[in-house]
């Protein structure tokens, strides 16, 4: 058996690969999907299987790249009617050489979340890995107000129950695999752990120690922040996104096609750091620097309007792409050649903030 764990950064996203006897399962894969087709090959082995533990709303799933790209079938819970992929149900189970994953259904965060237990049957019967998506988290557990205020009791118990009745008695020694880790919007206090345990979850997560006339309490009255880009996300991930094939090619623009585009009502996103951009940006530009797009884009941007990026020097724009597309952001019309200081020597208006 072999295993690996793939990290999102920015959006504290956790995707893992698991493998034996030549196949492999890749579970909540990213959108730029390259990494497990890199790592498929480092294995000597074919991925087979693709889980979607549920339907994401702080990223594009990458399902449906990775279906196309290595010709897998994608799996998810099937009390969602999703346009692409196949549906699975309680105990569905799946092999790959010694492995075998079986599924559980944990409502409770998204009507069709489920859970994914592996049993590496070389070693043992009992319960090795669990792959909990949304449910439960590392020293938390996830959000339960995506249906409304009227629906937070129900799905705050569902979750309850899911997880003390089914993911709990899975042994104290099973390996806890959540889809996020601390920082994520889709959790408020999730522990800076890269793993967990069953055992150590129930012995320190401070909600698994309320009852459940709390939990449901506690949940029913928490109001956590819902970044405006979820819908959009929940609708893309539902219906399929648009696939790739790689990541989107950009190019530099002169200063006049950036005014071009400026009038047109394209987004300026100046990616510098916001000490830069107070001193001086294009005036109507959003200053989010590069460590920050993850966090910030689907608060300030649509998806209508073409994204023009200004930097210094225009330097490795790779990491911002890609943050981008995770997010759904296929639409980047370029960049300022020269960067922001070609802007100015070129005269044009130049904002600065406080003044």
């Amino acid at each position: 058996m072999w295993f690996e764990r793939i990290v999102a950064e920015g959006l504290s996203h956790n995707s893992y690969m698991i493998g034996s006897g030549g196949k492999a399962a890749v579970i909540d894969p990213r959108r730029d999907c390259g990494v497990y087709l890199i790592l498929a090959d480092r294995h000597d082995t074919v991925i087979t299987h693709i889980f979607e533990t549920h339907r994401n709303e702080d990223y594009v799933s990458g399902a449906p790249e990775l279906a196309h790209r290595c010709n897998a079938p994608v799996y998810h819970g099937s009390r969602m009617d999703f346009a692409y992929g196949n549906g699975v149900r309680e105990g569905d189970r799946f092999t790959l050489g010694t492995l075998e994953l079986s599924v559980i259904e944990t409502p409770g965060h998204t009507e069709e979340s489920i859970t994914l237990v592996l049993v590496d049957t070389e070693v043992s019967r009992e319960p090795y890995m669990v792959f909990s998506g949304d449910t439960l988290f590392s020293g938390d557990i996830a959000r339960t107000d995506f249906f409304g205020p009227e629906r937070k009791a129900e799905m705050a118990e569902k979750m309850y129950e899911n997880i003390t009745r089914k993911i709990l008695p899975l042994g104290d020694g099973a390996i806890l695999c959540p889809a996020h880790g601390a920082g994520s919007s889709c959790g408020s206090e999730i522990a800076d752990h890269p793993f967990s345990t069953i055992g150590y979850e129930k012995r320190t997560n401070p909600v698994l120690a309320l009852g459940k006339e709390a939990f449901v309490a506690r949940r029913t009255t928490e109001s956590p922040y819902l970044p405006p880009y979820f819908r959009q996300m929940e609708t893309v991930n539902r219906e399929g996104p648009a696939l790739l094939h790689s990541l989107p090619r950009t190019h530099p623009l002169s200063v006049a096609a950036v005014k071009s585009l400026v009038k047109s009502g394209s987004q300026i996103v100046d990616i510098r750091s916001p000490t830069a951009f107070a001193a001086g940006h294009i005036p109507g530009s959003f200053s989010i620097w590069r460590d920050g797009i993850a966090s910030f884009a689907g608060w300030f941007l649509d998806y209508e309007r073409p994204v023009v990026l200004v930097d210094d020097f225009s330097l490795d724009l790779q990491p911002v792409l890609r943050q981008s597309v995770r997010l759904g952001y296929d639409a980047t019309a370029g960049w300022l050649a020269g960067g922001f200081p070609a802007w100015f020597r070129a005269a044009q208006p130049v904002g600065m903030t406080g003044t």
